[in-house]
């Protein structure tokens, strides 16, 4: 599906990019929110090309409370966030996005949430935006053409946002989105979950939370490109790339960094760095043991970096693909670097979802 972010980058547009992301996550004191998404804000896509769906669910009747062992802040606001949810009581409902390109499927029955087939391979997609920003109009074509380079449907958690909704309601949202693809039918085995930038730590934290349940390795394998893995920024790379990326470094013991928005307000007195450093924030010091196989791809110039090379390590079957010369904004852009970040996105996908 040609089109889709193709063009090659320019010296211009990266110039561009960088302003503009240092000129948003900058000023996040000022931030009131992205506008609500009008229904004629949404594209209108071809059939040739494939089609999308937007639907509402509930939490599932099986979903039961979190359990969460070494982490009573988190617990505490997970329990909250189940037992409102479980009354009706939860502001906001749950949706998501089923996407197929037109070289996977034209059958009516591609854009339901169900199965199509009893071993159905299908692809959770979790896009970022520095946990102020999930599903987006102009996504939809993203996650056709994703469909059809994986050769599989797409489905999209739309999970709520800083500053109205803070941690963990994007967990939540993401959790009960698998809970419910499983009651419809879908093995977890055949699932493969895709999480960018801000969209990979909520992957990251949903997984320990199948973990906690024993459930993590039914999960055929996660892909985590150009992830959010420490809330601390306390890596070489968010500096020494700074002139080259597009995001740029706001202390998190400030209020209006994206670590600090997603958290929320703390206590006064309270070091919000140690907050930060639980695992379920910044995945980078959980438990690898519990993960499924995992895929991480990062650029070099990307100030996340220093902190996936340190992850990798940590997880010596994960497999990491770095890109010299990409940033957090080159990563999606440029036939050539989609190429290459597609190519090995199907790889991985086919490799731990083969029979």
């Amino acid at each position: 599906m040609p089109g889709v972010g193709d063009a090659e980058v320019t010296d211009a547009e990266r110039i561009m990019a960088r302003k503009m992301g240092h000129h948003l996550f900058g000023d996040l004191a000022n931030y009131k929110g992205f506008p609500v998404t009008l229904p004629s804000d949404e594209p209108s896509i071809p059939p040739e090309i494939g089609s999308y769906r937007i639907f509402e669910y509930p939490m599932p009747a099986t979903q039961q409370p979190y359990k969460l062992d070494g982490d009573e802040f988190t617990q505490g606001r997970l329990t909250a966030l189940y037992s409102q949810d479980r009354a009706g009581q939860l502001p906001g409902e749950h949706s998501m996005v089923v996407a197929v390109s037109a070289t996977v499927s034209t059958a009516s029955e591609a854009l339901d949430d169900r199965p199509i087939n009893d071993n159905e391979r299908i692809a959770i997609y979790v896009p970022g935006g520095g946990f102020i920003k999930s599903d987006h109009p102009s996504f939809k074509l993203v996650y056709i053409r994703m469909s059809q380079e994986m050769g599989m449907r797409v489905f999209v958690p739309r999970y709520h946002v800083a500053p109205a909704h803070i941690y963990p309601r994007p967990v939540h949202d993401m959790y009960t989105a698998l809970q419910h693809l499983e009651s419809q039918g879908f093995r977890p085995e055949n699932i493969v979950i895709v999480g960018v930038s801000a969209g990979a730590n909520i992957c990251l934290a949903v997984l320990q939370l199948l973990a906690a349940e024993g459930k993590s390795q039914r999960i055929a394998g996660c892909v985590i490109a150009e992830p959010f893995l420490d809330l601390t920024m306390s890596h070489d790379s968010w500096q020494r790339n700074q002139h080259v990326c597009a995001l740029p470094y706001v202390p998190p013991t400030s209020p209006w960094s994206m670590s600090r928005f997603y958290l929320g307000p703390v206590d006064e007195g309270v070091d919000p760095i140690e907050f930060l450093r639980r695992p379920m924030l910044s995945p980078i010091s959980a438990d690898v043991s519990v993960l499924p196989p995992l895929q991480i791809q990062v650029g070099c110039d990307d100030v996340m970096h220093d902190s996936c090379v340190e992850f990798a390590a940590r997880v010596p079957s994960a497999e990491l693909i770095t890109y010299e010369g990409i940033n957090h904004y080159t990563m999606f852009r440029g036939r050539t670097q989609l190429d290459r970040y597609y190519g090995n996105l199907r790889r991985f996908a086919d490799k731990v979802t083969a029979a």
